[in-house]
């Protein structure tokens, strides 16, 4: 589903979430609530949609438990203070909206006789002007933390969001506190404890949180990332993902085209121009068919954006994959050695070798994986390259290929799974 252009993902726990709404509240304050919730929930994350759009940064909606979350992808580095413009977006849109609509009723959002004097204005102003407002309160994961995190990092560079979520903890447990003691605040208390929860995880992970721990979290995120965009590929429909996660420029560009999209593949421009380090994690298109994959490549831009020193890895061997299983090896071996002189790695460099193979030009592929086993240290990922990919086997039997094999083998140390 897509609202001014913005792919949006309503999940079950937001239905899930309304209807707790209804049951809590019961009949008819219950439905006005919940639709009233919905309704700004979505209106305050077009507000941070639109906001990123500002910047040139593509946009996604999640809908989910208690909250929404709209994340973005830069196609640059973003300043601070645009940053900060995003965060306040959405709570921005929510409170004017919210205000105008009371106002357009007839009723002063200040007066609370007007306000609670009816389910359907008291359902508007609690669920627009008062949850814009709370969440404006410099506290992490809410918008004003994030505008927070912002300032302070203007003062000490890289340190913005640490410190904030550390902050947060004591900031969110005073004012649990206060809500527990004041009768008119307590019907906030169940909020701040879920805040002050999602705090204190948070600060769990950060402060005590292994190499190892981080490199299992790692592990799982990529498999459920591997799942969906797969199952999304064969299905034709992705499934749920965590958090941050997103699907890849490539199925977004899939879903573009067969809506009739007129420049359905700008978003995968747009993600190789995208020099930002604070990036959401998806899955190459690996499940994609040549079939699926024919039509954007042939959809996109040429010449192709030239490769730079800042050109992420992963958005650029994913091109540089799909240009392969399409057939387009010159062209794919071409941009990959422009990247690798940019941004010399393994994987671009077995990429190109695999290309330059596929026309023939074994001498050249050998060489090729003779460099990649000069420029990165992890001697499994290339030993399992030349075992594994069926178009690299040609080469077996060369005394060049079987001698890089023989030391890689004599180096590798098979990594811990």
């Amino acid at each position: 589903m897509r609202i001014f252009g913005f792919p949006i993902q309503v999940r079950p726990g937001f239905a899930m979430f309304m209807l707790l709404i209804i049951i809590i509240n019961g009949v008819p304050m219950g439905p006005w609530l919940a639709g009233s919730v919905a309704f700004f929930t979505v209106l305050h994350e077009l507000g941070h949609a639109f906001a990123a759009r500002r910047t040139g940064a593509n946009a996604r909606i999640s809908l989910e438990f208690l909250a929404g979350y709209a994340s973005f992808t830069p196609v640059r580095p973003l300043q601070r203070w645009e940053k900060a413009g995003i965060s306040l977006a959405g709570p921005l849109v929510q409170i004017i909206t919210g205000v105008a609509v009371l106002l357009a009723m007839g009723v002063n959002p200040l007066a609370h006789d007007q306000y609670a004097a009816d389910y359907s204005s008291f359902a508007i102003w609690w669920a627009g002007p008062v949850i814009g407002v709370v969440n404006l309160i410099p506290v992490l994961p809410l918008d004003g933390g994030n505008i927070a995190a912002e300032i302070i990092d203007f003062f000490t560079p890289g340190r913005g969001r640490a410190l904030m979520i550390r902050l947060s903890v004591p900031l969110t447990a005073l004012a649990l506190m206060a809500m527990v003691l004041v009768d008119n605040l307590r019907p906030l208390v169940v909020f701040a404890a879920l805040l002050l929860f999602l705090q204190l995880q948070t600060l769990s992970q950060l402060s005590s949180a292994s190499p190892d721990k981080r490199r299992q979290a790692q592990i799982l995120q990529q498999k459920i990332l591997a799942e969906t965009e797969d199952n999304a590929w064969r299905s034709g429909r992705p499934s749920l993902l965590h958090g941050q996660q997103v699907m890849s420029p490539w199925w977004d560009a899939h879903c573009r085209y067969r809506a009739g999209h007129s420049s359905a593949t700008s978003v995968i421009i747009e993600d190789l121009l995208n020099t930002s380090t604070q990036r959401a994690p998806w899955w190459p298109p690996h499940a994609a068919s040549a079939e699926q994959l024919e039509p954007l490549v042939v959809g996109l831009q040429r010449p192709l954006p030239e490769p730079t020193a800042q050109t992420d890895e992963l958005s650029a061997c994913s091109l540089l994959s799909v240009l392969r299983r399409t057939s387009r090896f010159e062209e794919a071996a071409r941009y990959g050695a422009a990247l690798f002189t940019q941004r010399p790695s393994l994987s671009v460099a077995v990429e190109v070798a695999r290309n330059v193979c596929a026309m023939g030009h074994f001498d050249s592929a050998a060489q090729w994986l003779t460099v990649a086993g000069r420029v990165d240290e992890d001697s499994w990922l290339l030993l399992l390259a030349l075992e594994e990919f069926s178009d690299l086997r040609v080469l077996r039997g060369r005394s060049d290929i079987e001698e890089l094999v023989a030391q890689l083998r004599s180096e590798v140390t098979p990594p811990n799974r």
